[in-house]
């Protein structure tokens, strides 16, 4: 192949790479996606939620999946398998990560497993829980 074309084809592709990166770094934040600041509990939490698999199930930012998002859970009512519905405050929450069982959402199984997560643990989860919530009256 010709010493231009091969330059060529490099510059391409590195300009191509370039374009890609950029677009992955920009893929999930968008406006309403971005983090808040979180505090040191909260912080905790998320490292916590993804250490012990939490984040494997429950999505962060947005969609649901094997179990419900945490995005603008906390002070949202939910709807039990019971049909009752529930205030996700502090008890609701520390309640369904301590007991995975005792407050089924409506529309998914029961796949969360019980976990060993000390009260400082859960706490952290739930600070972190909270403050996705950009509403939360913390």
């Amino acid at each position: 192949m010709p010493r231009r074309l091969i330059e060529a084809v490099r510059r391409q592709a590195s300009m191509s790479a370039v374009i890609v990166l950029a677009v992955l770094a920009g893929c999930g934040r968008g406006g309403a996606d971005v983090e808040p600041g979180l505090s040191p509990a909260a912080a905790a939490g998320k490292q916590l939620a993804i250490s012990k698999g939490c984040a494997s199930c429950h999505i962060f930012y947005g969609r649901d999946a094997a179990g419900p998002t945490w995005k603008r859970l906390y002070g949202r009512e939910v709807t039990l398998v019971d049909e009752s519905v529930v205030l996700a405050d502090d008890a609701y929450v520390t309640q369904s990560i301590k007991d995975p069982w005792s407050q089924k959402v409506k529309g998914y199984g029961t796949i969360m497993p019980r976990n060993n997560l000390t009260d400082a643990q859960v706490a952290q989860i739930v600070a972190y829980i909270k403050e996705l919530n950009p509403n939360n009256a913390s």
